[in-house]
């Protein structure tokens, strides 16, 4: 029966393209009603459900706005950055409810035009069900939703069906840091006031948040090719967002080209790049990135812009000695300062349009009246603080980790000195580690290596030596007993993966001495997996590792510890034993070198 509708109706498409008159009846095409009903209330269960997700975003005084969407029950939004620029760090949300909710900024990603806001009011927001959206393929059916023009004053959200027409789409930065990549690209009407607001899937579920749009050059009307931002994008960058950071997004440290060839090769390569560290060298050609293949340089920086900057991902590339696999770890686009700059521009014009901030040689106009004082009442839930958007939540984000890791037993009340025993791998005799604030301590077999526990250990990390273990053993114990604050300067900076693949992990940075160091630990757990130390810009850093925990006396340690710089193990433990100490064993120690 589907091959005979379908002949039928490619024989009318014909006929009306010929200037045919013809009524319905002369074609008697079979409908089966059931299947059109179905379809239909499929379609409107899906719409009802995305409904609920969508917001209306505008300012504190109800006027301007945008378009946002619930992406947790507990009130987070996410929207566009130039929709919540003009509102400053307070603005309001109307859902389909008819209700508008307090809103606060939480973090801003200026380069791909994303914001996290936090509502209040309730804990039970009607979040939206997140897809996978690379899964999404040309000719899906989708829908957009958000308050085009802002017309929606009973903050009814208007939901506008079409189809996806393009996946993958790059967008060159036209004269600002903004950078649309690896963007949905449909023709579902998107037009002024909805952007920032969803993209759904034809189940009602999250793929993208609508940005770009592509307009009449006499009006503003929507001429069918919308871009959104995948959603895969966004939950990347989310762990940093929720810091209430300024982010930023990554850069190789190389540029490319296009050979006679049609290769896609290195023209320009800084020798302080992770790249150039694992064997990058001009000429040699890309071949993926991310396990996505690259056959022309948009492809590069398509891939490339989805990424939040230090992260590690999977490279390859092709030289003379053939095809090579490795991480490379990603450095930041832009200067922070770059950022800083560009946002303080924009809140400058954005107060000058308001009459708040007049150009030099203006007048400030004078209010008619004394305004009432308004009380905020979130005013507690905003804290400036230099290098962040909102340092509130980067505090909020620090004690929920520390709560978490509460489950990792009573390291408070344990004894100062931890003492753990068992072996390395590929050496005969067993070792002993005893770990102490004033000093760590390594003995195999009969030969004994310390270091202090102060942090004086860049030089140790610069000559990639085997005893760094013991620091990242110090920072380890020292991080549940004592807790991240007490160690030094402490700041959540969001979530990622660890040598390429697996979960994303919270990330935690930390001074301790003169040493930069960076904390992974597991959402759910707890666990600590990784704590990379830094000795000096453009070197490898030391990464230690941790894994298989294992519980003694109410307290959880790791049976395995890795140390490596850059994909080269130097040492591997296998603990067997642990147990804590009142006071450090009275033994002669050579006082540094490599076990």
């Amino acid at each position: 029966m589907g091959s005979t509708i379908l002949k039928q109706l490619l024989f009318l498409i014909a006929l009306v393209s010929l200037g045919g008159n013809i009524r319905a009846d002369d074609l008697q095409l079979p409908v089966p009603s059931d299947q059109v009903l179905a379809a239909q209330e499929k379609r409107i269960a899906a719409m009802g459900l995305a409904t609920q997700s969508t917001v209306g975003v505008f300012g504190t005084d109800g006027q301007g706005g945008g378009s946002g969407v619930i992406v947790s029950s507990n009130g987070y939004v996410v929207t566009n950055y130039h929709v919540s620029s003009p509102f400053g760090d307070r603005m309001r949300c109307g859902l389909a409810n008819g209700k508008m909710y307090e809103a606060v900024i939480v973090g801003i990603d200026p380069t791909g035009d994303i914001a996290l806001l936090k509502m209040y009011g309730r804990d039970d927001f009607p979040a939206a069900v997140i897809a996978d959206s690379d899964t999404v393929r040309s000719g899906h059916w989708c829908f957009a939703g958000g308050n085009p023009f802002v017309l929606a004053t009973n903050l009814q959200p208007t939901i506008t069906y079409g189809i996806v027409s393009g996946v993958h789409r790059y967008q060159y930065p036209a004269g600002t840091i903004l950078e649309y990549t690896d963007c949905i690209q449909t023709d579902a009407s998107i037009n002024p006031g909805n952007s920032g607001g969803p993209l759904f899937n034809a189940d009602g579920h999250l793929i993208g948040i609508n940005g770009r749009c592509s307009f009449e050059k006499r009006g503003r009307v929507n001429v069918g090719v919308g871009y959104a931002i995948s959603i895969n994008q966004v939950l990347k960058f989310l762990g940093q967002l929720r810091a209430g950071r300024l982010v930023d997004h990554a850069t190789l440290g190389f540029t490319v080209a296009t050979d006679p060839d049609g290769k896609v090769v290195v023209s320009n390569i800084l020798e302080t790049s992770d790249a150039f560290r694992r064997g990058l060298r001009y000429g040699d050609e890309i071949v993926s990135l991310a396990g996505r293949e690259i056959g022309t340089v948009n492809q590069l920086k398509n891939v490339l812009g989805i990424f939040p900057s230090d992260w590690r991902i999977p490279f390859q590339f092709k030289n003379k000695e053939g095809s090579l696999e490795t991480l490379v770890r990603l450095q930041r686009l832009h200067r922070e300062e770059e950022l800083w700059a560009v946002i303080d521009s924009e809140s400058q014009m954005e107060k000058r349009k308001e009459g708040e901030n007049p150009k030099e040689g203006e007048e400030k106009p004078i209010p008619s009246g004394t305004k009432p004082k308004v009380i905020d009442p979130l005013a507690d839930r905003f804290e400036k603080r230099k290098g962040f958007v909102n340092y509130y939540f980067n505090r909020s984000e620090i004690k929920r980790i520390l709560q978490t890791q509460s489950e990792m037993g009573s390291w408070k009340e344990s004894k100062p000195v931890w003492q753990c025993s068992g072996t390395i791998l590929g050496e005969p005799s067993n070792v002993e580690i005893t770990i102490d604030k004033e000093q760590l301590q390594m003995r195999l077999g009969d030969r004994e290596i310390a270091l202090d526990g102060k942090g004086s250990w860049a030089k140790s990390i610069q000559q990639q030596e085997s005893t760094i273990v013991l620091a990242g053993l110090a920072l380890w114990q020292r991080w549940y007993r004592e807790g991240p604050t007490v160690l030094g300067d402490t700041h959540y900076f969001g979530e990622a993966p660890i040598e390429g693949k697996g979960p994303l992990l919270d990330v935690v940075h930390l001074t301790f001495g003169e040493i930069e160091t960076v904390y992974y630990s597991d959402r759910s757990s707890g666990e600590i997996k990784l704590i990379e130390l830094y000795g000096e810009d453009g070197q490898d850093p030391a990464e230690v590792y941790f894994d298989s925990y294992d519980q003694e006396k109410g307290i959880r340690w790791p049976n395995r510890v890795r140390l490596q710089y850059g994909l080269e193990a130097k040492i591997q433990l296998e603990l067997k034993q642990s147990r804590s100490l009142d006071s450090l064993p009275n033994r002669q120690a050579e006082p540094r070198g490599k076990p």
